[in-house]
């Protein structure tokens, strides 16, 4: 199936599950609730409408990447959502990302397939875990406006869990299935993003003289507009400077600077201040 027929395909289910869970919403205010026309009432339906706005679910996903990230001993490093990019202890305003990212960085070489799988369904999973609990719990307690809220928002947590499972690859970047996918038959672009994170994870208490350069220099061909591309070329970079090979290194430097309409801000800035 390419690429093109994915996205239609997951355009499609995202609507159709977008409507379902809105119309679950509706229902559950008109049909769950003995008193659709009361001021608690009319007050959760503000408050849900203001946590689609500030996209409450979106954050609770990136929140389970951090999480899960976190219990197998992984750093933070940053997390960007719509416009706005927290990381290094400050806020920046960037190009919307609908998708939402959270990057981590193992501290350690151990795993990394294991950790990077566990990290990745971090997102989906608390949603999903969140908002069937908080279904279940308006569905068997006694009604209370609380649990209404509670209950209209797990429909709309599930939405955002369940989509973020369908494996594609956005305009903003891969869907977590997709991530997974990848990891699962060792897709090129996600075995050059193991062999990455490995690295950093020797490098967060090591040096590069540690690394292998096997690790480096024999990782799959891919797509030169990839961050893992980017990254690599940039390990790559220190290493070949650390181990004394300037002119190897040299190039590689310029081969980043031919990229530079695929990089980031953060990553322009970071090789404007490199020397080879």
């Amino acid at each position: 199936m390419s690429g093109r027929t994915k996205r239609i395909i997951y355009n499609i289910l995202s609507f159709l599950l977008w409507c379902g869970s809105i119309a679950g919403v509706v229902l559950l205010f008109l049909f769950a609730t003995p008193n659709p026309s009361g001021v608690a009432e009319a007050v959760v339906i503000n408050v849900v409408i203001l946590a689609v706005i500030l996209r409450i679910p979106a954050m609770l996903h990136e929140a389970g990447h951090l999480l899960f990230g976190w219990l197998v001993g992984m750093k933070f490093v940053g997390v960007t959502l719509s416009y706005l990019r927290f990381a290094r202890g400050k806020v920046k305003f960037v190009n919307p990302n609908f998708a939402g990212a959270t990057e981590m960085v193992p501290k350690n070489g151990a795993h990394i397939r294991t950790k990077t799988v566990f990290f990745t369904l971090g997102g989906p999973l608390l949603c999903l875990a969140i908002g069937g609990a908080l279904l279940a719990l308006f569905l068997t307690l006694p009604y209370h406006a609380g649990l209404l809220f509670g209950g209209m928002m797990g429909i709309l947590l599930l939405y955002e869990g369940l989509i973020a499972l369908y494996p594609v690859e956005l305009p903003a970047g891969k869907t977590d299935g997709a991530v997974l996918f990848g990891l699962f038959r060792c897709a090129a672009e996600e075995e050059v993003m193991l062999r990455v994170l490995t690295a950093q994870g020797i490098l967060y208490r090591g040096k590069y003289s540690d690394l292998e350069r096997d690790l480096l220099f024999s990782a799959p061909v891919v797509r030169e507009d990839l961050p893992a591309y980017h990254a690599l070329l940039l390990l790559q970079f220190h290493y070949l400077k650390e181990m004394g090979e300037r002119n190897a290194a040299g190039e590689v430097l310029e081969r980043l600077r031919s990229l530079q309409m695929y990089l980031t801000e953060e990553e322009r800035e970071e090789l404007s201040e490199l020397e080879p």
